[in-house]
């Protein structure tokens, strides 16, 4: 009911609003005479004037208080739909119960597993060169690098031991020409220059045997073993062990250092 009685008292303002501006309700002023010319003296001048400014006046607050009862209307009519709408979207901005107690618990944070890195050998290579290749490829550091002689092959020299001055060793080289050895050699290095080779062979037991055969003519010869080696290269790496197998390939193999430093 309150908002309809509002609603009536504009309807009432507004018609007399209008009726007010239409002149109806202005007094009637009657009809000035044709060709008679009405003189207003100045008081008279300025109270018309003062007068239609208080007019104004007076119609800018009716509009004023007109809009505000509007305003108010329309507020007290909207309102509690304005409040149910407010309501609603509360409710459905709440985070659910679950999701509260999710954000509630703390997660413990996952232990990382202790990389432990020791030392390995990676090898063999022809060349320092292709290590170096090698370690940029697999985006490696190398500690060190090593240099290593491997045997690849023997053999067992029968030789004349070495006489103490030249003239003995031009005797010497005569005295087995006589026993009828006239393939030899003299040795030009190593510790045995001097010493004349009477034969080579793969086998020391052949070996051992063309000694006895010498013997028995009256050559004291003697045997020693020849090794043929080759350059290796190897790399010292610190890594981890299960990261092992995919750096290891047909030609280069890892293998733990020998005391095992990290």
């Amino acid at each position: 009911m309150k908002p309809l009685f509002f609603l009536l008292c504009v309807l009432n303002i507004g018609f007399f609003l209008w009726q007010f501006h239409a002149g109806k309700l202005s007094p009637v002023v009657p009809a000035v005479q044709s060709g008679v010319v009405k003189v207003l003296t100045v008081d008279e001048y300025r109270r018309a004037q003062r007068g239609s400014q208080i007019a104004g006046l007076i119609q800018d607050d009716i509009q004023r208080w007109q809009q505000a009862d509007v305003d108010y209307m329309l507020t007290e009519l909207s309102g509690p739909q304005k409040y149910a709408a407010l309501e609603n979207v509360e409710t459905s901005t709440k985070p659910p119960a679950d999701v509260k107690e999710a954000k509630a618990e703390i997660l413990p944070e996952p232990v990382q597993p202790v990389i432990v890195r020791k030392c390995f050998e990676a090898g063999p290579f022809a060349d320092e060169a292709s290590a170096k290749k090698w370690l940029a490829q697999k985006a490696l550091s190398s500690k060190q690098i090593l240099l290593r002689e491997k045997v690849v092959s023997s053999d067992f020299q029968v030789y004349y031991p070495a006489a103490k001055t030249p003239e003995l060793s031009r005797t010497d080289k005569f005295f087995l020409k006589e026993k009828g050895l006239l393939d030899i050699w003299m040795i030009q290095d190593g510790e045995k220059k001097g010493a004349f080779s009477l034969g080579v062979f793969r086998d020391k037991a052949r070996a051992a045997l063309f000694k006895s055969q010498l013997a028995a003519k009256g050559v004291a010869s003697e045997i020693r073993r020849r090794d043929q080696t080759e350059q290796q290269w190897f790399v010292k790496l610190a890594l981890d062990k299960a990261s092992v197998k995919q750096y290891e390939s047909a030609a280069i193999q890892l293998s733990a250092c020998v005391n095992n430093q990290r």
